[in-house]
């Protein structure tokens, strides 16, 4: 009847809520403070023994909201926080103990499958409407042994389709099956279009082709360190991608949709410059001090990029600084910052880099300064041919290799930036460019930027046709039908949206297809795999079944469907069941050399006991296991240990110290007769048992 009650009371507070805005002066925010920590109270069950208690208030526009926080500082009770708005919606929620506990335990209480429904229930009880409107988002992500909790996100949906911007997070404890954390995004104000009358999908994918399409592109390798041209990977990956991924098509009038989503991007690195006073170097530390040499004087430098861009003397130095290169590995750039005062604290800046070894201007920026009355005389034509004849004055050897994909960009602006793409063996070259902005007031030059790769790219002799790229884009990633809240910011001080209904690409899958083969890529150019579950077809006869599948679902196995339990297991694979035993959050597809690399340098194998193939014995497997848990000093130490097996003699010396201590943790047991067996080579669901013992046990 109790919970009847708070429920009751709470939907009519959504319900009322929901229908006006909050209004109230500074007066009233004690009373609706009152109302929601009683709210509260109720709603979570907290209860009186806390002798700690925080709270705030906070506006944003027209919303209210109220950060309250319970402690007990004999810390016997939980924290507990809690963020709701001025109509008493639970905006966040966070219980925690004050002081850490380690579980019991290590394998969850409650599954997965049980705690979603808590989740569930936990929503449904805080938030009815928000309940019916939100689908559990994919996840087959394996699980994190020492992670306490499971965690949901939720999507919003209405009229059956997807809302992204708008998601519930929940976690729950796998050992208490309580609420850790709840999470919400969500706009109650917001007023989606009804999905009646909008074109097909089908027609949306040709006009997909048409307006947006793909485009062979060469896209940067995203890894560190990068490798060395010609060697074993290019610095580059051809492709067949979208130019713009942020483009989609408005369901309705089948124009082109700017999604405003942002790409990845990533800083380039600073480098030290020093003076080097070391003799006798090697080739390899030649090589690197004759990268620095060959810089013309800074001095030199300032002067002529005061000539080239013509600043006056009234603009001092300020501050400059020593960059190296991340597209060009060998070339440096000194980033020059001049300013002058107009004002009392008022300055002027004007940005300019420099190659340090050819003086070529490679970037400035001076921001265009406009009275408050001044209107645009420039048309987009008349700006567009600017900057194409400053390209030319600056870059005359480029000027004819590179094109500038049309974009979005409205007439009559104070300010235009255009961004010219580079084209290599009709391919395009994705973040090799020159750009450059232009004042749609003066028609002056605010701004210039060459962005240009000096290696050699991958041959293109072998390029598929579009037609294949787009059978892979439309076979595996596809396009789908969702809502998408854009915003309109060219107007100062003023933001306005608007919910679009638009078709666009899954963003659940990279749209990135292999010029070459034709297969899906990842951002880094490997072929891109889906997480999926692990799944055995052949372990119902294994006596370590349901340990097997247990692991499984931590990400510990082989993507292969036969597990093989009867199967003698080899070096090489018991290696990569340890390793992902502490790699779980790991998805990628990792090489032998990889994982073995790895558990050498932290010390868990050593490098004369690497042997693939050979099978792996008891004493082997708790050797290698006892390392992991860090273990073996103790493990090591010699004439403190029992013989507490028969054949203990049998153990190899040094080793036993692990397999006393792997018998005390129930890592192995005996083999029914007292017996360890040392020598004994395991099967596969041996190692699998052993293994689930060290992690659960």
């Amino acid at each position: 009847m109790k919970k009847a009650l708070i429920v009751f009371l709470i939907l009519t507070i959504i319900l009322t809520g929901t229908l006006q805005n909050v209004s109230y002066g500074a007066g009233q925010y004690d009373k609706k403070l009152e109302e929601a920590i009683l709210i509260v109270k109720e709603l979570f069950d907290i209860s009186d023994g806390y002798d700690e208690f925080n709270s705030f208030v906070s506006t944003s526009d027209d919303e209210v909201y109220f950060y309250l926080s319970w402690q007990d500082t004999k810390e016997e009770l939980d924290i507990i926080n809690v963020n709701l708005d001025g109509n008493s919606r639970i905006r966040s929620y966070s219980r925690y103990p004050s002081r850490y506990k380690e579980p019991e335990q290590k394998l969850p209480t409650f599954t997965k499958k049980e705690a979603e429904k808590f989740a569930l229930e936990f929503v449904g009880q805080i938030d009815p409407d928000i309940a019916k409107s939100i689908r559990l988002a994919t996840d087959d992500n394996p699980l994190i042994a020492n992670d306490l909790n499971y965690n949901f996100n939720y999507n919003r949906y209405i009229n059956d389709i997807p809302y992204y911007q708008n998601s519930i997070s929940i976690s729950v404890n796998k050992f208490t099956g309580q609420i850790s954390s709840y999470y919400t995004n969500w706009d109650y104000k917001i007023k989606f279009p009804e999905p009646q009358g909008i074109i097909s999908q089908e027609d949306a994918i040709k006009l997909y082709e048409r307006e947006i399409g793909l485009k062979p592109i060469f896209k940067e390798n995203r890894y560190f360190p990068r490798p060395l041209v010609g060697k074993d990977k290019w610095d580059h990956y051809l492709v067949y991608s979208p130019f713009e991924t942020n483009k989609g098509i408005d369901a309705f009038t089948g124009k082109v949709v700017d999604l405003n989503y942002f790409g990845i991007y990533f800083n380039e690195s600073t480098a030290n410059v020093m003076d080097s006073g070391v003799m006798g170097l090697t080739p390899v530390e030649q090589e690197a001090v004759d990268k620095l040499s060959g810089f013309l004087e800074v001095e030199t430098l300032e002067k002529k990029a005061r000539e080239i861009l013509k600043i006056e003397k009234d603009y001092e130095l300020a501050k400059k600084y020593l960059q190296k290169s991340y597209k060009n590995t060998d070339d440096y750039l000194w980033y020059m910052y001049f300013q002058r005062q107009i004002e009392e604290e008022k300055y002027e800046h004007l940005d300019v880099g420099i190659d340090a070894r050819t003086g070529e201007i490679l970037s400035f920026y001076k921001m265009p300064v406009h009275h408050k009355d001044a209107m645009p005389k420039l048309s987009i034509e008349k700006a567009l041919g600017i900057a194409e004849e400053y390209v030319k004055s600056m870059q005359p050897d480029k000027s004819n290799k590179i094109e500038w994909i049309k974009k979005s960009i409205d007439d009559n602006q104070l300010a235009y930036y255009f961004q010219f793409t580079r084209v290599f063996d009709d391919v395009y070259v994705q973040n090799d460019n020159i750009s450059v902005g232009v004042d749609g007031v003066s028609g002056d030059i605010y701004s210039y930027n060459l962005d240009w790769y000096k290696g050699e790219f991958p041959p293109t002799d072998q390029l598929i046709s579009v037609e294949k790229a787009y059978e892979t884009l439309w076979g595996e990633v596809g396009i789908e039908l969702n809502y998408i809240q854009l915003f309109d910011y060219t107007k100062l001080g003023e933001t306005k949206s608007e919910v679009k209904l638009v078709y666009s690409l899954n963003n659940k899958k990279p749209s990135m297809i292999s010029g070459i083969t034709g297969e899906l890529l990842d951002y880094s150019g490997e072929p891109f795999k889906e997480v999926k579950p692990i799944f055995y077809i052949d372990i119902d006869k294994s006596y370590a079944k349901d340990k097997i599948e247990t692991l499984s679902q931590y990400g510990i196995g082989f993507e292969e469907e036969e597990f093989k339990p009867k199967d003698k297991i080899t070096q090489r694979d018991f290696i990569y069941l340890l390793w992902k035993s502490i790699h779980q959050y790991s998805t990628k597809e990792i090489l032998e050399d990889e994982v073995y690399r790895d558990l050498i340098s932290m010390g868990y194998i050593k490098e004369d006991e690497r042997n693939p193939e050979a099978p792996v014995t008891k004493e082997e497997a708790i050797k290698y296991i006892i390392r992991i848990m860090k273990l073996d000093k103790a493990a090591s130490i010699e004439g403190i240990y029992k013989e507490i097996f028969p054949d203990f003699s049998d153990i190899e010396e040094g080793l036993k110290g692990y397999v006393n201590i792997a018998y005390g943790l129930k890592i192995v047991i005996g083999d029914g007769t007292g017996h360890i067996r040392p020598k004994y080579e395991l099967n596969r669901e041996d190692a699998a048992n052993m293994i689930f013992n060290y992690l659960f046990n």
